[in-house]
C-alpha cells in the first residue's frame, strides 16, 4: 500500500459501471431462495489484536480507494432489467466493521463456528454489501492471537476480485507503519431509479441502428455461403450444440452421490493448509498443475469419505468455475465462466487422478462452453424475479462439489499493524453439498470448506478423508524425488 500522500495506482481504483452484469443480477435475486445465499467469506488468522480505531480508518480509506464499496443496490421499477449501483448517500463505514469477543479458551473450532454463523446471516439490502469482523480473544495455538472476518455478497465480485480487494484493505509487511492520508469521497448525486431506467432505455434505442446493420451484414454473409455452397453446420452439429450447451450449464452430468441427497442448508466450516512447494511437487510428479493436484486431491477425500459408508461412487458431479479475468481488469464483478464435469472417483491412483483433472480442465478451458454461462445470463436477468431464480437454481441443481482455486498474495500481508498468519476462504453452498475453495498466501495452500450438514453427516470424517488424500499426493512427490536420486 502506498505511504501517506501518495496515490493508489489508476489501475486498482475501482470504478466500475453503475448497472450489474446478468451474472451478478442473478446472484443479487436469487438471494432470498433456500440455499442460494451467496456470501463469500475470507478468516485471516493474525498475530496480534490490531488497534480498533486504526482499523476502523483503513476501511474508511479503502471505501474512498474503491467506491464499490460505498454503493448499495438499487432496483429500478418493477426489477425491468438488471440493477444499478448507486452511492449510498448514508454511508457510515462504523455500519460495517464490528469486533467480538471469543469466549475462552477461543479456539479455532470457536472461530469457524462463529465465522459459520456470520457467513449465513443476510447483509442488509439497503446498504453497500460487505461487513468485516474483527474477533479478540482467539488463542488457537499456533500463534494467533485475534482473527478478521471479510464477508462478501458474490455479486459485489467474485474469488478472484475478493483477493484482490483484501490487497487494498490489507497492508505489505514492508511498508511504512503511517496511514496513508484520506482520498476524497468519490461524489455523486442522487439520481431516481426512473432517471437510470429511462437512460438504460435510451441508451439500448441509439444502438439499434447499429445492430440492425450487423444483422443485415450477418444475413449478408450466410447468404454468400449458402450460394457458393459452403456447407453450414448440419441439424445434428446443432443439436450437439445445444446438447454440449445444456451439459455444460444445466444438466448434472452424472447422478449426484446417494450418500449426499440431503440439503439441511445449514453450513460448517472447517480448513487444511499444506505446503505450496509440496503440493506444486506433487502436481509435477503426476505431470499436472498446482489446481489438478487441488481437484486430485478433493476425489481422493470423495472416494475415502465414501468408502468410510460401503459406498462405492464412480464419479462426483462437479461444477468449476473459471476466471476469465484479465490483467487489466478492476478488482470489481464477476468475471467467470463455469462447467460441469463428471470427475472420476473411485478406481484411479493418485498419480491417474492429476493427470485425469489435467486432461479434463484443460479440455474444458479451451472450448467455446466457456462462453456458456455469459450466453445463458444474459437473457434470464430481465425475466421477472420467480422465473430468475427457478433457473438460476438449476444451473446449481445436482452438485455435490463446486470447488475454485485462486492465487493470493505472495508477500506477507499486516492488517492495521498486525500480521497475517493464515487466510482460509469459505465459499457459498449454491446447493452443493460442499464447496471448496484454495487460495494461495506465503509459503502455503490454504483451502477452506463450506459443507452442508444434512449431506455431510459427519463432516469430521470428509474433512479427515480430504487430508489423507492431500497427504497421499505430498507422499507421491517425496517418492518421486527418492526415486529420481537412486535412478
Amino acid at each position: 500500500m502506498p505511504s501517506r500522500g501518495t496515490e493508489l495506482p489508476k489501475h486498482l481504483i475501482w470504478r466500475s459501471p453503475s448497472e450489474m452484469n446478468a451474472l451478478e443480477t442473478l446472484f443479487w435475486r436469487a438471494e432470498n431462495h433456500p440455499g442460494m445465499r451467496s456470501n463469500m467469506l475470507g478468516v485471516f488468522v493474525l498475530d496480534r489484536c490490531p488497534d480498533w480505531r486504526r482499523l476502523v480508518a483503513r476501511h474508511e480509506w479503502s471505501t474512498r480507494i474503491v467506491p464499490r464499496l460505498r454503493h448499495r443496490v438499487l432496483e429500478p421499477p418493477l426489477r425491468s432489467g438488471r440493477p444499478f449501483w448507486v452511492a449510498d448517500r448514508t454511508f457510515d463505514v462504523r455500519n460495517h466493521v464490528r469486533r467480538v469477543k471469543l469466549p475462552a479458551p477461543g479456539t479455532t473450532r470457536q472461530l469457524f463456528d462463529l465465522a459459520q454463523a456470520v457467513a449465513s446471516a443476510p447483509l442488509a439490502p439497503d446498504r453497500p454489501l460487505w461487513e468485516a469482523t474483527l474477533v479478540e480473544g482467539l488463542d488457537d495455538g499456533h500463534g494467533g492471537k485475534a482473527a478478521y472476518l471479510l464477508k462478501l455478497h458474490h455479486s459485489l465480485s467474485d474469488g478472484l476480485g475478493a483477493a484482490q480487494l483484501a490487497t487494498v484493505l490489507l497492508d505489505e509487511a514492508a511498508t511504512s507503519s503511517a496511514e496513508p492520508a484520506l482520498p476524497p469521497v468519490h461524489s455523486s448525486r442522487a439520481v431516481p431509479a426512473t432517471v437510470l431506467l429511462g437512460g438504460r432505455l435510451a441508451r439500448q434505442l441509439l444502438t439499434l441502428p447499429r445492430s440492425a446493420i450487423r444483422g443485415a451484414k450477418g444475413a449478408r454473409v450466410a447468404w454468400t455461403t449458402r450460394s457458393r455452397g459452403i456447407a453450414l453446420p448440419s441439424v445434428d452439429q446443432v443439436a450437439g450444440g445445444v446438447a454440449s450447451f445444456a451439459r455444460t450449464t444445466l444438466l448434472p452430468p452424472v447422478p449426484a452421490s446417494p450418500l449426499l441427497r440431503a440439503r439441511s442448508h445449514a453450513v460448517h466450516f472447517d480448513a487444511l493448509e499444506f505446503p505450496r512447494q509440496a503440493l506444486r511437487a506433487a502436481a509435477k510428479a503426476g505431470g499436472g498443475t498446482l489446481n489438478d493436484a487441488f481437484v486430485a486431491g478433493l476425489m481422493g477425500g470423495f472416494e475415502r469419505y465414501h468408502h468410510r459408508f460401503g459406498v462405492d461412487l464412480p464419479a462426483v458431479p462437479f461444477l468449476i468455475p473459471i476466471s476469465v479475468r484479465r490483467r487489466d481488469d478492476l478488482p470489481a464483478g464477476n468475471r467467470l465462466a463455469s462447467t460441469r464435469l463428471a470427475m472420476p472417483v473411485s478406481g484411479l491412483s493418485a498419480v491417474e487422478r492429476i493427470a485425469e483433472a489435467n486432461r479434463r480442465i484443460t479440455a474444458i478451458r479451451t472450448r467455446s462452453t466457456l462462453r456458456a454461462l455469459d450466453l445463458l445470463t444474459r437473457p434470464i436477468a430481465p425475466l421477472p424475479g420467480p422465473l430468475v431464480r427457478f433457473v438460476f437454481t438449476q444451473m446449481f441443481r445436482g452438485n455435490d462439489l463446486i470447488a475454485t482455486h485462486f492465487t493470493g498474495p505472495s508477500g506477507e500481508l499486516c492488517l492495521a499493524g498486525s500480521r497475517i498468519l493464515r487466510v482460509s476462504p469459505f465459499p457459498p453452498l449454491l446447493r452443493g453439498a460442499t464447496s471448496i475453495a484454495l487460495t494461495t498466501y506465503a509459503d502455503s495452500c490454504h483451502i477452506g470448506i463450506t459443507l452442508d450438514t444434512g449431506a455431510f453427516t459427519d463432516p469430521d470424517a470428509f474433512v479427515l478423508s480430504l487430508r489423507e488424500s492431500f497427504e497421499e499426493l505430498i507422499a507421491l512427490a517425496a517418492d518421486s524425488r527418492a526415486a529420481s536420486m537412486t535412478a
